[in-house]
């Protein structure tokens, strides 16, 4: 199944834009009373049939609509930029492949790569859920800074900081899977110990993702899959 993706929906239309218009119209070479299947990212799947071919829209009349409820538990992963961007966006492709609910992306004081391409992160967090045929786009926040983290982690039921030479506590044995987890891991040069004891006075409790030392990235998919299975 080739899934589109779209919010913009009225009267029972449907209308993809730019790069969604452009690989149904001129990549697929969809015609008009053609059926092709939608998604919201909201979890609706909508089948929908092509009424009109544009300079710039396709408009798609909906049939059906389909609606999956979202994946549980609700987890997130907090990660810092990494110096090469596409590892980090190798991590996001995964994590939305695994079923990622949230990634919540933060300056850290060892933090190298300053700068986020917040654009290009969401085309990733798209093309992956279309390819992935998950019907619930995971929601992508920015941080400006370490200190913003009080913000978000109060939304969880558990929340976890994960560091090397420190916890010994293996992630999966002390993550129930009753209730939300959100899992902080650190940049390349780790947290410092102010980070980890700003991060526990927030009820971070330390987790470990096992004995060998694993890349920013690579850490986060193991995280992921840990509060997952």
């Amino acid at each position: 199944m080739i899934l589109f993706y779209s919010t913009s929906i009225e009267n029972n239309i449907i209308i993809l834009k730019e790069e969604e218009h452009i690989h149904c119209s001129k990549v697929l070479r969809k015609q008009i009373n053609d059926q092709i299947n939608v998604t919201d990212g909201k979890g609706n799947l909508f089948t929908c049939k092509i009424s009109e071919i544009n300079k710039s829209n396709t408009l798609c009349q909906i049939i059906t609509v389909d609606m999956t409820e979202n994946q549980n538990p609700y987890v997130a992963i907090g990660i810092s930029p990494t110096k090469n961007p596409s590892r980090l966006e190798w991590f996001i492709e995964k994590a939305v492949e695994i079923g990622i609910s949230e990634i919540l992306i933060f300056q850290a004081q060892r933090t190298e790569k300053k700068s986020i391409n917040e654009s290009r992160l969401n085309k990733i967090l798209i093309s992956a859920m279309k390819q992935s045929l998950n019907l619930h786009l995971p929601e992508l926040k920015i941080l400006n800074n370490f200190g913003e983290i009080s913000e978000y982690c109060i939304n969880f039921d558990h929340n976890f900081i994960a560091y090397c030479d420190g916890p010994t506590d293996l992630l999966s044995q002390v993550y129930t899977k009753n209730g939300s987890g959100l899992v902080l891991i650190g940049p390349e040069g780790d947290f410092t110990k102010d980070e980890i004891k700003y991060a526990e006075s927030l009820n971070f409790h330390p987790a470990s993702l096992g004995k060998t030392r694993l890349r920013t990235e690579t850490a986060g998919l193991v995280a992921l899959m840990m509060l997952k299975y």
